[in-house]
């Protein structure tokens, strides 16, 4: 992380510091009892290969690289992220249950913005072009509608954790700058997905709640478990030989659902049968 960017986030910190309240973040509690995601080790023959900013890198590293970010994409020149910030805003503004609620999410959505600042530096250190592409999110579960609250609630609960996922295999990454900022996403995406897991609690306190939030898990499931697409993925060696990734599509995924499925069990719902509805096995 350069000198400014981290002046930046300095900056950034203390802010938030200020603005937090009883509820937010809502990473405060659940790493306090220790840590609450598996680590992902790096196979022990793995190549040591390490990158930073401004190093010549070589062609398939820096095109492995770039598509890891088109997939990342919170970028504040990627016109795609600012989009999907504002339909949170309209969602949070439509169909809030209340005033605490509809805070948190505007805090949720200056946390990603955050974020954007980041991956932007990120980017730019990279590769300048791609800094500014509009990079349009291609996986399905950014495009399921969120029709009520626990579609939301859904939404944050499994898609931002896989982020806090992925963060936690990037503190194992090649890239320098990547590994540095690594713990912070990982933090910051949990917390996101812990937003959504208290929302969920709220909706399902009552059985009409619940009775919706069970019905809309066989929408959100499956989708939560192809994010991490294909077990089979030729580029995952790939990934994992330059340093890039510690383990494959199907360990990293495995381990979610072990995560999830539990958080899931602690709300008296039935889970899924796993292999339903999926398109990428």
């Amino acid at each position: 992380m350069s000198e400014r960017m981290s002046s930046e986030m300095s900056v950034i910190d203390d802010a938030e510091a200020r603005g937090r309240t009883e509820l937010w973040p809502f990473w405060r509690p659940i790493y306090a009892q220790g840590d609450p995601l598996p680590r992902f080790a790096p196979p022990a023959n793995r190549a040591s290969h390490r990158f930073d900013e401004g190093d010549p890198l070589p062609e398939e590293y820096r095109a492995l690289l770039l598509r890891m970010l088109r997939h990342e994409g919170e970028r504040a020149g990627n016109k795609s992220f600012l989009g999907l910030m504002a339909t949170c805003l309209d969602l949070a503004e439509a169909i809030f249950p209340d005033a605490t609620s509809k805070l948190i999410k505007a805090e949720y959505v200056a946390e990603e913005l955050k974020h954007a600042i980041m991956f932007h530096r990120l980017a730019v250190g990279l590769e300048r072009d791609f800094a500014l592409k509009d990079v349009p999110y291609a996986h399905y579960s950014f495009h399921l509608p969120r029709e009520t609250w626990a579609d939301d609630a859904y939404f944050h609960f499994f898609v931002d954790l896989n982020g806090a996922f992925h963060a936690r295999d990037w503190r194992e990454s090649s890239y320098v700058p990547l590994a540095k900022m690594s713990a912070t996403v990982e933090r910051d995406e949990l917390g996101h997905s812990e937003m959504g897991y208290y929302f969920l609690q709220r909706i399902c306190e009552s059985p009409r709640g619940k009775a919706v939030a069970q019905h809309l898990l066989g929408k959100w499931y499956p989708a939560a478990l192809d994010m991490f697409g294909r077990s089979d993925s030729p580029n995952v060696p790939k990934f994992i030989g330059w340093g890039l990734k510690s383990v494959g599509n199907a360990e990293i995924r495995d381990a979610y659902k072990t995560y999830v499925d539990g958080k899931l069990l602690a709300l008296g719902l039935d889970l899924p049968d796993e292999r339903a509805n999926r398109r990428f096995l």
